[in-house]
């Protein structure tokens, strides 16, 4: 996740608008380089990346405990936007990796024979991304696929970055002894804000601080996932692969691992 931050501190370390370094020299405004296409990109990708993925079917977990805790792993490619739009600002070779990843702690609970809810959290210093869904299954027949819907809520704090998701999915799985296979498509909607300093020295003028504000940053995705769902029967392990295909081309592949009763 430090290419973002890298990227934002060269900004805002080279250019100075206003002062007479930027006065005297051909330094573009933040306006310029950071355009509102660059911007909401930025935001699309950071979304995405930090998005709550509950990694569950739309079979309800049931009240007979019905408690998954998990480790979530998941590895998920920069959307194509965001690589054009560096290519285009001359940023595009500063970045050394086109795939990233995320590490977050789940926890679901059944709430009746229904519905479920869940939460994810993932923090270090001023990095911190909070997970939340709701989960209502309206169609569990007794033989055949269960369908469900399913809201997600991501709040994404990175530094100088602040990003809010909101995801309504549709799910429909078909449940096995030891496994749930399970399909799902939602559409995503990211409101986000770039805010915050950096001073560096600029020899000859000394100190200087630049700041950046912007707010209101609105994107949004489509995409679609499969995901398979394994528990060890007696043992409560459990074990769930999902991929996504982004139309974005923020596709993710990833896993979870923890236990299940």
């Amino acid at each position: 996740m430090g290419w973002y931050r890298a990227l934002l501190l060269w900004l805002l370390a080279c250019l100075v608008p206003g002062s007479a370094l930027a006065q005297s020299l051909p330094i573009p405004s933040l306006d310029d380089l950071i355009s509102p296409a660059l911007r909401r990109e930025a935001v699309l990708a950071l979304g995405t990346l930090t998005a709550h993925r509950p990694y569950q079917p739309a079979t309800p977990l049931g009240t007979q405990l019905g408690l998954d805790t998990m480790l979530e792993v998941t590895l998920v490619k920069l959307s194509g936007g965001l690589l054009d739009e560096l290519e285009a600002a001359g940023l595009g070779a500063s970045l050394p990796l086109t795939t990233l990843p995320m590490a977050k702690l789940h926890t679901h609970k059944g709430i009746n024979s229904r519905m479920d809810l869940g939460v994810s959290y993932i923090g270090f210093l001023k990095y911190a991304v909070y997970g939340v869904d709701a989960k209502w299954a309206f169609l569990v027949p007794d033989e055949g696929p269960t369908w469900a819907l399913r809201l997600c809520y991501t709040q994404t704090e990175l530094d100088y970055i602040r990003i809010k998701a909101w995801s309504p999915q549709l799910l429909v799985s078909r449940k096995l002894n030891f496994a749930d296979a399970y399909m799902g498509v939602e559409y995503t909607t990211y409101t986000g804000r770039i805010q915050g300093s950096q001073t560096q020295d600029v020899p000859p003028i000394g100190p200087v601080t630049v700041s950046v504000d912007f707010k209101g940053i609105r994107a949004a995705s489509y995409s679609t996932f499969l995901g398979l769902g394994l528990r060890i029967p007696g043992v409560g392990i459990k074990i769930a692969l999902e991929g996504a295909y982004s139309f974005v081309k923020a596709h993710s592949l990833g896993l979870q691992l923890g236990t299940s009763w």
